[in-house]
């Protein structure tokens, strides 16, 4: 108990905790709609956006984060649009704009001089680096987004099990699924210092995966994803402290370790 007191006694560990349970109650909440609408790929290529608007943002001296949010952003919108406006199927289209936000990234931290930790950041994540402003940023974005989801949640449920049943009730699907693009897309981006570009889509959709494997209706699917999510937050920062590991690795390998256990409770189930 006293080393937990001393640890906790850290700014550093403070703000990395809160940071853990805010982006562990976010990211599976809006995750759980990325494994309902099968858009794990899309969610993928987006972070890997992020990772081109962070080259373009250090090319310029822009800050990374807002770079980062902007450029991934721009690549949701994209892909939305031609996903609604061309024949192409919707994975061609995120394939295309995947390989096009990785070949740019590169291309661009290619014409970078010197070395920069700041980018290795983004890369693999560092929670322990969290600032105020860090946690502030969250806090809106979480705010804002769940207060979003659950407004909405029934057009957005619909328009994610039939779309056009939706459109035949009178539902925007076009203004509702560019909504939903938007919000995965920040929601992505301002998690990618805790959790990293590699690994973001991780704690979108293991936490969810591991609720929808034990939840009996849509309520639980989403209480039990944000309480996987926080365990898997909290319990792999602590890990990675005790074990000196990296925290993102750490805060992913819980989660899915959660997921193994729900798999065989759920295999007993039945």
């Amino acid at each position: 108990m006293n080393m937990i007191s001393e640890y906790l006694s850290y700014p550093f560990i403070q703000r990395a905790l809160l940071a853990s349970v805010m982006v562990g109650i976010l990211c599976p909440f809006v995750g759980n709609f990325v494994v309902l609408r099968r858009m794990s790929f899309f969610s993928d290529a987006i972070s890997h956006s992020a990772f081109a608007g962070i080259a373009v943002g250090a090319l310029f001296g822009i800050d990374l984060s807002l770079s980062s949010v902007i450029v991934a952003i721009l690549i949701a919108l994209i892909i939305a649009f031609l996903s609604e406006r061309t024949t192409l199927s919707h994975d061609t289209v995120i394939g295309i704009a995947f390989s096009g936000a990785i070949a740019s990234g590169m291309l661009v931290i290619g014409m970078l001089k010197g070395y920069r930790a700041d980018l290795f950041t983004f890369l693999f994540g560092d929670i322990l680096a969290i600032t105020n402003n860090d946690l502030l940023l969250i806090l809106i974005v979480s705010v804002l987004t769940v207060t979003a989801l659950l407004a909405f949640l029934k057009p957005f449920l619909q328009i994610t099990f039939n779309r056009d049943l939706a459109r035949v009730e009178g539902i925007n699907v076009r203004f509702f699924e560019y909504m939903l693009f938007l919000i995965i897309a920040i929601v992505i981006t301002i998690s990618l210092k805790i959790i990293g570009i590699v690994l973001v889509t991780s704690l979108l959709i293991v936490p969810a995966a591991s609720a929808k494997n034990l939840a009996s209706s849509m309520s639980r699917l989403f209480m039990l994803s944000s309480v996987f999510g926080i365990i898997s937050g909290v319990a792999g920062l602590a890990a990675s402290i005790y074990l000196n590991t990296s925290s993102g690795p750490t805060i992913v390998l819980v989660s899915i370790g959660i997921f193994s256990l729900t798999m065989f409770k759920r295999g007993n189930g039945h």
